[in-house]
Formats: structure tokens, C-alpha cells, sequence
């Protein structure tokens, strides 16, 4: 997991790189709908919506996907654990790319404008308080490109 500090820094140490200037696109789009999920074929997907919207009883892991998200009116509180030290409350669907898991994790302020980058390793849950817009990417783990844009 990395937080940075906004949207700038992020592109500072990861652009370049078309998978990471696509997420920085994605999350600087602000003319989104809120809950509608758009996509780049299927390397990234991304959509705008609160937090109570997003929260969930447990913790979820992604495997052919980071987990990307940006408070835009608001700081947003989210929790992440090491998928490994958590007990999966059912199996990997590999439709969804989600695993719930439970177990403990760790407590995290991302503040507005600043970027949280969770990787397939940790499990995340994003918690419905503050009542928080965020924009939330799902940016592929293979590769530095987009090998269909």
C-alpha cells in the first residue's frame, strides 16, 4: 500500500507509464456520474461514488487488480491488511476478481486529493465514515501498457 500525497506526486513517480497516466486520467475525470463504472477495455476500470456506497462487512482482495482511490470533497477512512494474515470468509470469484476475507486490518486517513495504491497482496475495505466522494480505479497488475489501447 502507498498513499501519495496528490495527484501530481503520483504522477511524479509513476508516469510515464500508460497503465499509470490512464489511472491519473481516470481519477482527474470529474464530469463521471456518480456510480457508474467506466472502463479502458478491461486494464482499468474506474467510477465515482461515496463511501457508504462502497463499504462493506468485510474485507475485499482483488488478484488481477490494484485498488485505486482518491477522496475528492473529503478525507476517507479505509482499512488494509496483508491478504495473508486474514481468513477468507468464502472463496475467489474469478468473474468479479473479489475475495471477501475477515480478520484485522489496519486503519487508514487518505486525505482529499491524495491517492491510495493497494496492491493484489492486501485486502482493503473501505469504511462508510466519513460520508465521502471518491473516485475508485481498478488498474490492471499485468504489464506497464495497455496492450488493447
Amino acid at each position: 500500500m502507498r498513499i501519495f500525497r496528490d495527484h501530481a506526486h503520483l504522477e511524479e513517480v509513476l508516469g510515464g507509464v500508460t497503465k499509470w497516466d490512464r489511472t491519473l486520467q481516470a481519477l482527474r475525470a470529474d464530469r463521471r456520474l456518480p456510480g457508474v463504472m467506466y472502463s479502458v477495455g478491461d486494464s482499468l476500470t474506474a467510477m465515482r461514488e461515496r463511501t457508504p456506497a462502497l463499504a462493506t462487512d468485510h474485507l475485499v482482495a482483488r488478484r488481477r487488480y490494484q485498488h485505486v482511490l482518491s477522496p475528492v470533497d473529503g478525507d476517507a477512512e479505509v482499512e488494509l491488511a496483508p491478504v495473508a494474515a486474514l481468513e477468507a470468509v468464502g472463496g475467489y470469484n474469478d468473474l468479479t476478481d473479489r475475495q471477501y476475507l475477515r480478520g484485522d486490518g489496519k486503519r487508514h486517513t487518505v486525505p482529499r486529493g491524495a491517492v491510495l495504491v493497494a496492491g493484489p497482496d492486501e485486502a482493503v475495505r473501505v469504511l462508510p465514515s466519513p460520508d465521502t466522494t471518491v473516485t475508485v480505479a481498478y488498474v490492471t497488475v499485468e504489464g506497464a501498457t495497455f496492450h488493447n489501447k
